[in-house]
């Protein structure tokens, strides 16, 4: 390449093409942190509203169990009399009863002048029976509230021996109120909850000052013997976090990361908030995230890779165009030499070359429209994976129907359209009865054939506008938007008697099954998804209460 011209230019392209690629790069791997910031952010705002959810859930329980007690006729008749050894001995029964089921570690009756009457507590090293009468109006605020109020109330509370979640319930009689019952549960039993169903490692952290002005010393005394103090916080109920230090510094954050043996885990920081409004802790949640940011890293791989192959493509096209280019310029100035020397004859031989030096010209334009249709094959293909990856992120890979994720991602949209357009939004959770039987009895072979059974029975019946979800093993939600109640009962109805009717055949048997379904309709102070999912989730408690088989609406 002899050509000075051809030589400055083939330079100037060259940086031209190694700028762009680096300011591609750089833009990208910006634009991949700013996606892991919105992703981690996300996965922040979920984990929260399950813990939202959870909290709800516990403070329901409680308040059943409080009023089961509340409204026993033989505990009322005990208070009117007041007669505390009749009452000892009914609290020491449900005691007895509701303790291991329900995870209790309180049952505390108070007499309507503040009086503690009967007392059971389990604070975690033993059991306290409290017969002997006092009054404790001066530190339960929650409790005084109820007796002044006659109203539930619930609450998160740090009392002499634990802190924990109450429900305190009114005991009322024929004319005025009797006592008040408190049910209470352990902070450091609601961890093993959240790692049940939520399938997520955590702890809680307590401060250490807000213990003090409640706990007596000798509980006190205890928990830190058996559990860990960091910076003026106990850490409670732990199921496995490790560099918890670390953590505790980063609790003024909603959520942070951090590396833990080659893994990334994302740490929700959810505020304990007690009956005066103070913060008194924090439960932590730990979420391996490591697939996440693994995939993200792949993808900034994957990028550097592909257009790193595709700028040394370019590049070694350039020298290779560029040295053809010098070339024919090279021969032009031979030719003028030719012709300065009055050598005719090579017109006719450069008049041949000539053509095909266009012909030539005609093959560059042909391999440039190849590349280019080459390239838009390369990004169709790759949109056409992107579209793969994110149906599979987002579909059942068994029934293929939308998944947990996809009725997180839908749910409020769909809620904010129905009140834009002003229509009707209903949701249907639906469950499948006694599912764990058939999976238990005939295998999960045949669990899987009666969950497709299902989906494929739903499908004939629903229309495309209706959104299908799965949200795990025998649990569905059908989104209905458009549809008042009636309209949601009526398609209910169609599936429940549609599934009824169904059989399917196992090795020459038949079985049946059917499904229960909970339904409720979007009403205007319904601000998310969750709020329907937790009306819906108690109408399909309910129903499976009632003997199954049916809709609760």
């Amino acid at each position: 390449m002899n050509s000075l011209a051809v030589r400055r230019l083939t330079y100037t392209i060259i940086l031209i093409v190694a700028f762009s690629f680096v300011v591609a790069t750089i833009y990208q791997i910006y634009n991949y942190n700013i996606l892991i910031g919105r992703a981690l952010e996300s996965k922040y705002k979920e984990n929260k509203n399950a813990l939202n959810l959870l909290k709800k859930m516990e403070e329901e329980i409680l308040f059943s169990v409080a009023v089961s007690i509340g409204e026993d006729s033989s505990l009322k008749n005990a208070l009117e009399k007041n007669n505390r050894k009749e009452v000892y001995k009914i609290l020491k029964e449900k005691w007895k009863k509701l303790k291991n089921v329900f995870n209790l570690n309180e049952i505390h009756i108070v007499k309507s002048n503040g009086e503690s009457f009967v007392n059971f507590i389990d604070y975690g090293g033993g059991e306290i029976k409290e017969k002997d009468s006092y009054y404790l109006l001066n530190f339960r605020k929650d409790i005084k509230k109820s007796i002044e109020t006659g109203e539930y109330v619930s609450s998160l509370f740090i009392c002499r021996h634990f802190v924990g979640f109450r429900a305190i319930y009114p005991i009322k009689g024929d004319t005025k109120l009797l006592a008040v019952v408190s049910v209470g549960k352990r902070i450091e039993n609601i961890i093993p909850v959240i790692k049940g169903e939520l399938h997520k490692n955590g702890f809680t952290v307590i401060n250490l000052k807000k213990l003090k002005e409640c706990m007596k010393p000798h509980i006190i005394e205890k928990k830190l013997k058996e559990n860990p103090l960091i910076d003026g916080y106990i850490i409670l109920g732990s199921t496995g976090t490790e560099n918890r230090e670390f953590i505790i510094n980063n609790l003024k954050n909603k959520f942070f990361t951090l590396n833990i043996n080659g893994g990334t885990f994302l740490f929700t920081v959810y505020p304990l908030v007690d009956f005066d409004g103070n913060t008194i802790g924090f439960i932590v949640l730990e979420d391996d995230v490591s697939y996440l940011i693994n995939s993200f890293n792949r993808g900034i791989v994957s990028f550097i890779l592909t257009y790193g192959l595709l700028f040394t493509g370019v590049m070694l096209s350039i020298i290779f165009f560029s040295r053809s280019l010098g070339k024919r310029l090279s021969n032009i100035e031979k030719l003028t030499e030719k012709l300065a020397n009055r050598e005719f004859n090579i017109l006719e031989q450069e008049f041949e070359k000539k053509g095909d030096k266009i012909d030539d010209i005609q093959k560059l334009k042909n391999n440039i429209i190849k590349m280019g249709k080459d390239l838009h094959n390369y990004i169709i293909e790759i949109n056409k994976r992107m579209m793969k990856l994110s149906e599979e992120t987002f579909t059942d890979p068994m029934l293929h129907v939308l998944n947990r994720r996809a009725f997180i991602q839908l749910g409020n949209t769909e809620i904010e359209k129905a009140k834009m357009r002003n229509i009707p939004l209903s949701i249907m959770v639906l469950d499948l009865d006694r599912f764990k039987h058939i999976n238990d009895t005939y295998g999960h072979a045949v669990g899987d054939k009666v969950l497709k059974n299902f989906v494929e029975t739903v499908k004939e019946i629903i229309s495309t506008r209706e959104l299908f979800f799965r949200i795990g093993g025998e649990e569905f939600i059908l989104l209905l938007p458009g549809a008042d109640i009636k309209k949601a009962v009526e398609i209910g109805e169609k599936i429940r008697k549609s599934v009824e009717k169904r059989k399917i055949n196992i090795n020459g048997k038949t079985i049946g099954y059917t499904v229960s379904i909970g339904i409720t309709q979007m009403r205007s102070e319904d601000t998310d998804i969750y709020s329907l999912l937790h009306r819906a989730d108690k109408m399909l408690y309910v129903a499976k209460r009632s003997g199954r088989n049916r809709i609760v609406y």
